[in-house]
């Protein structure tokens, strides 16, 4: 469905500009609604947590419409065939095999790769969470590739699958940046390691990447980046042998501690007084000032869901205890002169 939605703008008839400057496209708010409502609707899970929960969604009656968007009615056919295919495949999933289970789905990571041309760095995420929050199966698709690639797994089902487009020559010592501003913490890191800086884009599509081999490490310390972004992408990484965490147990010494992923009303993995307050982060976005550096005592003023304690994920070929210690001596040699900005 993704690559027969077209793309717009932000003044498109397809596509909204996000007060957290992120794009909201028609498909987006429909591939989740389709996810939530239909295929693990009902009963079959404890809890389902997407991006864009807050989205009104209508594939009833026509036109469909999306919050305020009016779906072309070229797309109209499009929408009914894939609600029925999704509604069979409801069909097939166990009634009560996963009612422990929380699901984190993000429809679209990489919304404005998607709705600016660079759709084959957009991922669709899905997270299998135990009763404790932890990752235990994911799927991380890229739909808009030729041939789509995919890379699905669970560590303790022991089991892997996907279609991957392996690095012609792997990257083991590369690091995965983003496409926003890299924190002192992360550059100096990279520098005192001997690695280096491999640009990137999108949460799922990093992952991917890791496994595919073309870098050996994903760090980060500033955030930007939420709860469905990691749910699934941790249970892949691991399945096939990597680790995804929280930087500042790693940091400290080198445990790996999960980020939390359940339906909650608080951000459970909230750290006071390690924490500053950006727009991405803020619940109110006018408590945030511009230029003020704002350390949060209060878990009330960030979202529930933002990923507040950075970030390392390890390819599985950086799994050695050698490249451990090699990337946590790194970091510690540079931490009191660019300690970490936790956003």
């Amino acid at each position: 469905m993704y690559s027969q939605i077209k793309i717009g703008t932000g003044t498109s008839d397809t596509a909204l500009f996000k007060s957290d400057a992120t794009f909201f496209t028609i498909a987006d708010g429909i591939v989740q609604h389709m996810f939530i409502e239909y295929l693990f609707g009902g009963e079959k899970f404890h809890e389902i947590v997407g991006e864009e929960d807050d989205s009104i969604v209508n594939i009833l009656e026509t036109p469909y419409t999306v919050d305020s968007l009016v779906v072309p009615e070229e797309f109209e056919e499009l929408i009914s065939s894939t609600l029925e295919n999704v509604k069979a495949l409801a069909s097939k999933i166990d009634q009560t095999a996963y009612s422990d289970m929380t699901i984190f789905v993000d429809p679209i990571d990489g919304t404005r790769e998607f709705a600016t041309g660079k759709g084959d760095k957009v991922t669709i995420l899905v997270g299998y969470n135990d009763a404790e929050g932890i990752p235990a199966a994911g799927i991380i698709y890229r739909p808009l590739t030729e041939p789509a690639q995919w890379a699905s797994g669970s560590k303790r089902e022991e089991f892997t699958d996907g279609v991957l487009d392996l690095a012609e020559e792997p990257n083991p010592k590369g690091v995965l940046i983003t496409d926003g501003k890299v924190s002192p913490f992360i550059k100096s890191t990279i520098e005192n390691s001997g690695m280096n800086m491999v640009p990137s884009l999108a949460s799922g599509n990093r992952v991917l990447m890791l496994v595919e081999g073309k870098a050996g490490a994903y760090i980060r310390d500033t955030g930007g980046f939420c709860k469905w972004d990691t749910s699934g992408p941790q249970a892949v990484l691991e399945a096939y042998g990597g680790v995804m965490a929280k930087l500042p147990e790693f940091l400290d010494n080198k445990e790996m501690v999960s980020y939390t992923h359940l339906k909650t009303p608080l951000n459970l993995d909230f750290c006071k007084r390690s924490v500053g307050l950006t727009l991405s982060n803020a619940r109110d976005k006018k408590m945030f000032i511009p230029g003020l550096d704002s350390i949060v005592t209060d878990v009330h003023l960030v979202k529930e869901y933002n990923c507040v304690q950075g970030l390392v994920a390890l390819a599985p070929t950086k799994m050695e205890t050698f490249y451990l210690n090699a990337i946590h001596s790194a970091m510690n040699n540079i931490k009191k002169e660019s300690p970490p900005m936790y956003t």
